[in-house]
């Protein structure tokens, strides 16, 4: 009887010991998660401002050896704000999931976006201080638009609290 019951803690032990391992993270690598989009979709906003409603992305600066990049949201004239785009001006930290950027050539106002998750070929996950808020949005490619992958929503959904 006591082998069955220590046969169970093991058991029972083991099954933590899993959850827990299989939750850990490993860091985003920011600059190879920004060369693997230079297109993207935002799919979903954990604020759900309507200016983010058809918003793209385009990487059109990229530089891994000095962790310099330029990222341009678009955004679409929605709700009678104008159609214009956003420039992300975007260096490299010591921490591999997160970068400093300045926004629209300001560099009186520096901050930190912070790259939660991607599988490097579908989507990504970014929490990007922008106008006052922390939105939280999923990215996806525009050839995967509609049919994101359940790891993308899984994602968005515990990364942004959705």
């Amino acid at each position: 009887m006591g082998w069955l019951k220590f046969a169970a803690c093991m058991l029972l032990a083991g099954l933590v010991t899993a959850h827990y391992a299989n939750h850990r993270r490993i860091p985003v690598d920011a600059f190879r998660m920004l060369r693997s989009f230079p297109h993207s979709v935002a799919m979903s906003s954990s604020s759900n401002d309507t200016r983010f409603k058809c918003l793209t992305g385009s990487l059109t600066r990229y530089n891994q050896r000095e962790k310099k990049a330029t990222y341009v949201w678009h955004l679409k004239a929605r709700g009678g704000n104008p159609a214009r785009n956003i420039t992300f001006d975007i260096t490299g930290t010591d921490v591999p999931d997160q970068v400093t950027y300045v926004v629209d050539n300001d560099p009186t106002h520096p901050l930190t976006a912070y790259y939660n998750y991607t599988d490097y070929r579908n989507c990504m996950v970014t929490i990007v201080p922008y106008d006052n808020h922390d939105h939280c949005l999923l990215w996806v490619k525009p050839s995967i638009v509609h049919r994101i992958p359940r790891n993308c929503i899984v994602a968005h959904e515990e990364n942004c609290d959705v």
